[in-house]
C-alpha cells in the first residue's frame, strides 16, 4: 500500500477547471534524500450553452524532496494549453497556472486506528499579471490516513485557502485507494471546495497505478466535476531516486 501512497501524490489544489484530476495531500512524505519527479498531463473539458472550453495541462510538474525524516519539500509547476471553442473560431492561450511552492511535515505515525498525521503550507503563485505579490494565496492542510484492511487505505484532508482577490474557501478530499496486487492498485476519490458555506465544486474521480519497473509508476484516472459540465481524463508518470547516491557517484568519477 505504501507504493500506493507514493505514487499517486498529486498535489494541484483548485477547482474543477485548471486542475489536476487528483487532488489529496498524502500525509506521508517521501523518504530523506529522495527526490521524486511527478510528470502529469491530463485534459480538463467544460462545456456551457454557447462554448466548450478545453484545458491540456503538457505536462505539468511536481517535485518532492525528503529535505528530513520529517520534512518534504514540494513545487508544482502546472503548464496550460486552453481552447475556446464558440461557434465561429477556437481560441488559444499557452501559460503557466498558479505555481505551488510548500512543504509538508510529518507529525507523527499511524499506530492501530489513530491515523498517520501531517501539516501542508504552500504559497500559490500566480502569473498573469505584475502584482504577483498582492495575489498570492495561501493554503494550509491537516492530512491524516487510516489502515482499513491489510489491502485498504483511507486518505483525507481538513483544508483552508486564503485567497486575498476572493473569499476564503475550506476544502475537503477524501482517497480510498485498494491494493489489487503488489504492483496494480485502484482508487477512487472525491473532493470538494466550499466558499460561503456553498459548494462551488465536487470532483469524483476513479483511477488506477501500475509498478512498471522499481521507482517507476504509472497513473491512468478519469473524473466528473458535479457542480458543472466538466469532464477530466489523464496519467502521471512518477520516478524517484536517491540523491545522495548520485551525488557519490559523481564523486567517484
Amino acid at each position: 500500500m505504501k507504493r500506493l501512497v507514493v505514487n499517486l501524490a498529486v498535489l494541484a489544489i483548485a477547482f474543477c477547471l485548471k486542475s489536476n484530476a487528483q487532488t489529496i495531500i498524502y500525509s506521508n512524505k517521501v523518504e530523506k534524500d529522495i527526490l521524486q519527479i511527478e510528470l502529469y498531463s491530463d485534459q480538463t473539458v467544460n462545456r456551457s450553452a454557447s462554448n466548450k472550453t478545453v484545458n491540456w495541462s503538457l505536462p505539468s510538474a511536481l517535485f518532492r524532496y525528503g529535505l528530513s525524516e520529517r520534512i518534504e519539500l514540494q513545487l508544482v509547476t502546472p503548464f496550460i494549453l486552453e481552447q475556446i471553442h464558440t461557434d465561429n473560431a477556437i481560441h488559444t492561450k499557452h501559460f503557466m497556472n498558479k505555481m505551488q511552492v510548500g512543504a509538508i511535515v510529518n507529525i507523527f505515525k499511524r499506530n492501530k486506528w489513530i491515523p498517520e498525521t501531517s501539516f501542508t503550507y504552500r504559497s500559490i503563485v500566480p502569473f498573469e499579471s505584475e502584482e504577483t505579490v498582492e495575489k498570492i494565496s495561501h493554503l494550509v492542510s491537516l492530512n491524516l490516513s487510516n489502515k482499513l484492511s491489510e489491502k485498504l487505505l483511507l486518505n483525507y484532508n481538513f483544508r483552508y485557502k486564503i485567497n486575498p482577490q476572493t473569499e476564503n474557501s475550506e476544502q475537503f478530499a477524501a482517497n480510498l485507494g485498494y491494493d489489487v496486487s503488489k504492483k496494480f492498485q485502484v482508487f477512487a476519490e472525491t473532493s470538494f471546495d466550499i466558499i460561503s458555506s456553498t459548494v462551488q465544486s465536487n470532483l469524483l474521480v476513479g483511477g488506477l497505478a501500475y509498478t512498471l519497473m522499481k521507482d517507476l509508476f504509472l497513473n491512468l484516472y478519469y473524473g466528473n466535476c458535479l457542480k458543472q459540465q466538466t469532464t477530466l481524463i489523464g496519467g502521471i508518470v512518477t520516478w524517484r531516486f536517491n540523491t545522495k547516491n548520485l551525488v557519490l557517484k559523481n564523486k567517484l568519477f
